[in-house]
């Protein structure tokens, strides 16, 4: 999650800082970690944490959600319906 990254570095946030800040303000219990694997790619977010996040940067919380929303879109698209223009 590119978004997430972008926006940490943009603020000037190390890893463990954010981590410590969202604990904080909204009462979770976040490692660096669970940071690392949604910047990296690893893991996406739930809806709360995307929701979170969004809170936290001001931002919307599709954009935490953007591998999720894509295959999810892929897979509404991709779908043929058969015999539909017979």
């Amino acid at each position: 999650m590119n978004t997430l990254y972008n926006l940490r570095k943009k603020n000037n946030l190390e890893i463990d800082e954010l981590t410590n800040k969202l604990n904080k303000i909204y009462g979770t219990d976040y490692e660096p970690h669970h940071l690392w694997e949604w910047e990296n790619h690893q893991k996406d977010p739930k809806m709360k944490d995307a929701l979170i996040l969004a809170d936290f940067f001001n931002s919307s919380y599709e954009e935490f959600l953007d591998s999720k929303m894509r295959q999810r879109y892929k897979e509404l698209y991709d779908v043929e319906i058969r015999g539909i223009n017979k």
